[in-house]
């Protein structure tokens, strides 16, 4: 033994290390305690706090006779904003020592009010960015008429889409002309709209209409639009592209549409253009190049054509007219199209060209710091609807990516703090900004209407605040006047879900466009940007809910306080292969989310296109001629391209502005293939610690346990996402509160949780219900998805002991609970509200309403326990008798009186692995052995297989192994045949996938190709099975926080295992190894922790109290 040398490791001031922009008003500290490897038995036995801001001290605790080094409260003088302070922590442990260490954190604005930016206005482009290759949500509309009141006229766009003219970039092999043209067609008697479509598919042809309708009223059927009498007038022909289908107007009177029974109901929708579908697939067309056309014998004079936004405001984005275009320069037809009259005049002809225009926005300015004076202190606060990339003088300010993140942006907007102080001179000091869409704008979640979520155009909000020494202050924030902007670039294109277009040969203006001196003479003003009220709409009538609202209301301005998105992890392509000449396939062997750093030797203007796959096409007789190429129809509207024009020379390429979802890059339109080692991938991760490990003598289970490791750091950007590959990636409930407790195993998440939990509570209805996806809103799901608010709570609570936790959404919980008070639970008869999902996508059905009144039971029990932790008795007595109530129905309802099993609502016979489990788990089963033994039946019958899908899988092996079945749960953790855990694996997993059979060998994709993503965490919430049985370290539930551990090891049939998670007071580890018919067990318990290791889990009084340390133990 040593001499019990503990020592403060580091101190966490709401659990993040010396924060600066920390807006809470009374913050949280904490500390790590370690000591010298042997010493045992370490325990705090008392704390002090001392917090100061220059000579004064704003809290002096005093000593505090404590054992607690977690998330103590500040309890001093009001906190100033702006404002450093020192803090200093002192502990005496239980062996007479002392250790003592410092840190700081620095106050945020600690306003959430507009006011507090003094004056600073959220800037942006005067101008849209447009890139037409990418823009599937438009409307475009053209104001005609034909000469003599006769002939064929109208508008082309998704002309010379880059993907049709190479059939190397799309599933259908096309290569050729392709286009897109509605025309309007007179002859006597015969008023009609004629739709080409021509290179999209094998079938169409330029010959004959892919579609025709006549020219009246689509909803009256009756009213006829061009008649005798106006037929040589100007008629306005509108098209309304909303990804895969289109309507079609004339003259503002709706023409074409369809009535589509689908998926989610009845609904009017658009016509089809999309060959492929018009949900969940590849989409087409884009808007690419646009234009003219006017028929054989046809003189057709335009006035104009415009391309709009679909979503409020609408704003015009494209004009193109006889005159010019929106920002004064000439049309990008006025060298192909002659004017007369001031039209264009098109003759027997079809016109097009590229309507992009502009880089995403760039912003500078100078900042004056007095040279007269000495500078303390400078700080930038900044946020931005979108993402943003800062730079002073010359310098990045972060290595921080994606800034300011995702919230509900309409609530709140989180800021973030930065200490230039070092960046500063004296003088001029330049700075600039580039905004990209981020969450803000552009494509957003799995309906592509939702195009431009929050808003149609990016922009910047940001103040810089310099004191100097004698006191003075000086304020220096957005606007119109000191600002320029600049809409040339060399980032022409970013978008999350399309991918990024860089043109390095403008790289210059970029490196150089932040420092001082730096000539922006020629560059214009920036605008004021204001935020528009959008209505709520509904995408999924009769299914889902309806997107909502945003912008009703003006949003809190709040200092970031979780950890930012970094680069956490990198790999090398491993392989290289020609697939066609000049097209490159490189495997990284690792499913990543991130971006690629790619090393180009080219020659100038050498355009490359790179794109991106989760898998490829099997040689199996259904994907003939495609086998060994890659499988995109999973990423759906997430086209994921990135394109990048050369400068010449050796030169890399990183995105800065978006991520994919992926294992395979293709690079093509290069003459010099990148080597192996040029081709290098960067992993994105809010995930920057992770202390969960498992490894054992199973090399199956050994890359079980890294696939869900790495599909927790790839779903972890930021929010929690259900995939980060695909148009989702999007922060859906049930995915998140079944992984959060596997997940807490593994990393400290407590704020990131609570954001995702604040979003929740920012969507939650006036009438109390919750998202089932958050931040954004929509979705479906029910209470599956709606309870995650309330189970993440507690299972923060339980994790972290931090009470505040339970507090702050407490409210919104009640809100809930009263909103489902009339909805028909406990009971059978319920509001459709409550659904439709319940185990989703598990091999056997389990009934929905025996799922949903037990979700019902565990809401209550659990608000039960928190009114209880709270100190709110009679609500607790309320909830407490709401969950009998709820547990006996279940009981009378869902279990059947003579055999036990389970059974649906109708009485026939339910006899799932998911209804047993969830009885179990969620304690709403009286009769917990006689359940029990149906789960042991049950998963003997069906081979020790897994029947579970999302809800009932995490839960499934504890409950056996609680049910004296340990050797059945690893009977199924190590079941290598379909559907198990380890099956994916032996298929070449290399993350968790959305189904059990995403991929196989013999069946390919399985026909769901749309529907599957092989980055799913879900599945693998058994890890903390592995944890808490494998390794035996376990929470004790009746002391929340993690001070207290048991031990309850209960090992395989392997040689050894060993690993390790995470907890408040340190990483725990423990492991064991087969000694002949012996175990020996080894653990290593935290300073200021102790654990009670259970020998013998057949007798609970065969137990050993352990102290912090490590031992080891023959079992």
């Amino acid at each position: 033994m040593g001499g019990y040398q503990m020592k403060i490791e580091r101190i966490l001031i709401e659990d993040q290390m010396a924060p600066i922009g920390l807006d809470e008003k009374k913050p949280a500290f904490s500390w790590l305690l370690t000591a010298e490897e042997g010493e045992q038995n370490l325990m705090q036995s008392a704390c002090r706090i001392v917090v100061r801001t220059g000579e004064d001290t704003v809290w002096d605790s005093g000593k505090m006779e404590t054992g607690v080094s977690t998330g103590i409260g500040y309890e001093g003088e009001a906190l100033q904003p702006c404002t450093k302070y020192e803090v200093k922590a002192e502990v005496w442990d239980n062996h007479g020592g002392k250790a003592e260490a410092e840190s700081s954190f620095e106050t945020g604005l600690m306003d959430s009010l507009y006011a507090a930016w003094e004056g600073a206005e959220w800037i942006g482009a005067p101008h849209a960015t447009v890139c037409a290759e990418n823009r599937g949500v438009f409307t475009i509309e053209s104001e005609f008429r034909m000469e003599g009141g006769k002939g064929e006229a109208g508008i082309v766009f998704g002309a010379n889409d880059f993907r049709l003219n190479d059939h190397t970039k799309n599933e259908l092999g096309m290569e050729g002309e392709n286009y897109i043209r509605y025309a309007v067609c007179l002859e006597e008697g015969d008023a009609r709209l004629e739709i080409y479509r021509v290179g999209y598919a094998p079938e169409d042809t330029a010959e004959k209409p892919f579609a025709v309708t006549k020219l009246v009223n689509w909803k009256e059927k009756t009213q006829e639009i061009l008649t005798p009498e106006n037929a040589n007038a100007f008629h306005k022909l509108t098209v309304e592209v909303d990804g895969n289908v289109a309507y079609a107007y004339v003259d503002g009177i709706l023409v074409d549409a369809i009535e589509e029974h689908g998926f989610f109901g009845t609904k009017v929708s658009g016509r089809q253009l999309n060959p492929r579908g018009n949900n969940d697939v590849l989409p087409y067309p884009r808007l690419n190049e646009i234009g003219f056309y006017a028929g054989k014998g046809t003189t057709g004079y335009f006035k104009n054509l415009t391309v709009r936004n679909v979503r409020k405001p609408s704003a015009e984005i494209v004009r193109e007219t006889p005159e010019g275009r929106l920002d004064g320069e000439k049309s990008i037809f006025a060298d192909q199209i002659p004017v007369e009259n001031g039209y264009f005049k098109v003759e027997d002809s079809q016109i097009t060209a590229d309507p992009s225009h502009h880089s995403i926005p760039m912003l500078r300015s100078c900042i004056s710091c007095q040279k007269e004076k000495k500078l303390a202190s400078a700080r930038l606060y900044i946020t931005a609807r979108g993402i943003y990339d800062c730079r002073i003088n010359g310098q990045e300010i972060t290595e921080d990516l994606l800034r300011p993140g995702l919230t509900q942006y309409d609530h709140r907007m989180n800021y973030q703090t930065y200490d230039i102080t070092g960046l500063m001179k004296p003088g001029r000091n330049g700075i600039g900004v580039t905004l990209a869409s981020g969450w803000w704008s552009e494509a957003q979640t799995f309906v592509v209407k939702n195009f431009n979520y929050f808003g149609d155009k990016e922009s910047l909000l940001a103040k810089v605040v310099m004191k100097y020494e004698d006191g003075s202050r000086e304020v220096f924030g957005t606007n119109t006047e000191d600002w320029k902007y600049f809409g040339e670039g060399p980032y022409l294109f970013s978008s999350y879900f399309a991918g990024e277009q860089y043109d390095a040969r403008r790289a210059e203006v970029y490196g150089t466009y932040s420092l001082p001196e730096f000539d922006d003479s020629t560059w214009e003003k920036p605008v004021v940007v204001d935020t528009v009220m959008i209505e709520e709409f509904c995408t999924m009538p009769g299914f889902g809910r309806s997107w909502p609202a945003v912008h009703e209301q003006k949003p809190e301005y709040i200092g970031e306080y979780d950890a930012p998105v970094r680069i956490v992890d990198r790999r090398t392509a491993k392989t290289r292969k020609e697939l066609f000449p000049g097209v490159y396939l490189y495997d990284l062997e690792q499913e990543m989310a991130g971006v690629p750093r790619i090393t180009l030797h080219e020659k100038a203007g050498t355009k490359i296109i790179i794109r991106y796959a989760e898998v490829l096409y099997p040689d199996l007789p259904e994907y003939a001629g495609k086998e060994g190429t890659m499988m995109l129809e999973n990423y759906r509207d997430a086209t994921s391209t990135d394109v990048y024009i050369c400068r010449g020379g050796e030169e890399v390429f990183q995105p800065k502005f978006t991520f994919h979802g992926y294992r395979y890059i293709e690079i093509s339109g290069v003459e010099h293939a990148p080597e192996l080692e040029e081709v290098e991938s960067l992993q994105y991760s809010s995930v920057t610690e992770f202390h969960g490990s498992l490894t054992s003598s199973h090399k199956l289970l050994n890359r079980f346990a890294e696939n869900v490791s790495w599909s927790q750091k790839c779903n972890f950007i930021n929010i929690p996402t259900d995939c980060p590959q695909r148009n989702e990636r999007m922060g859906w409930a049930g995915d998140t509160h079944i992984f959060c407790h596997t997940a807490l195993n593994n990393s400290s998440l407590k704020k990131f949780y609570e954001r995702n939990l604040q979003a929740m509570r920012d969507l939650q209805t006036p009438e109390g219900q919750y998202p089932e996806i958050a931040p954004v809103g929509g979705g479906f799901g029910g209470i599956t998805y709606e309870c995650a608010s309330i189970f993440m709570a507690w299972e923060l609570y339980e994790q972290y002991g931090d009470i505040r936790t339970l507090e702050k959404f407490y409210p919104g919980m009640q809100k809930y609970m009263d909103y489902m008070k009339d909805k028909g639970l406990p009971g059978t008869k319920v509001n459709p509200a409550i659904g439709p999902l319940g185990d989703w996508l598990a091999p056997e059905e389990t009934d929905l309403l025996l799922l949903w009144n037990a979700f019902y039971y565990k809401e209550a029990d659990l608000m039960s326990r928190i009114a209880g932790a709270l100190g709110r008795t009679e609500e607790q007595h309320q909830y407490k008798a709401l969950a009998a109530k709820v547990k006996k129905f279940w009981n009378e309802t869902f279990v059947l009186p003579d055999s036990g099993k389970t059974c649906n609502a109708d009485g026939t016979l339910c006899d799932t692995q998911c209804s047993y489990a969830i009885a179990l788990s969620y304690g709403v089963a009286e009769d917990r052995k006689r359940i029990g033994e149906h789960l042991i039946r049950k998963t003997r019958a069906i081979g020790h297989t897994v029947g579970t899908g999302f809800f009932g899988t995490g839960i499934l092996n504890q409950m056996l192994t609680e049910q004296g079945a340990v050797e059945d749960a690893w009977k199924m953790m190590l079941q290598t045949a379909f559907p198990s855990w380890l099956y994916p694996v032996t298929q070449g997993a290399t993350t968790i996938w959305e189904h059990w059979d995403s991929y196989t060998k013999e069946k390919g994709f399985g026909g769901q190709n749309a529907m599957n993503s092989f980055n799913h965490y879900s599945l693998g919430s058994v890890l903390s099975w592995l944890y808490h049985t494998g390794l035996g370290i376990q929470r004790d539930e009746t002391k929340p926080g993690y001070q207290h551990i048991l031990l309850k090891p209960q090992p395989g049939p392997l040689e050894f295992m060993k690993g390790s998670v995470d907890s408040p007071y340190g990483v725990i580890s423990a492991g064991w190894k087969r000694k002949g018919d012996k175990i020996e067990y080894q653990v290593t318990i935290p300073v200021n922790t102790t654990a009670t290791l259970f020998k013998n889990t057949e007798d609970p009084a065969d137990t050993v109290e352990l102290g912090s340390g490590t031992y080891t133990f023959m079992l």
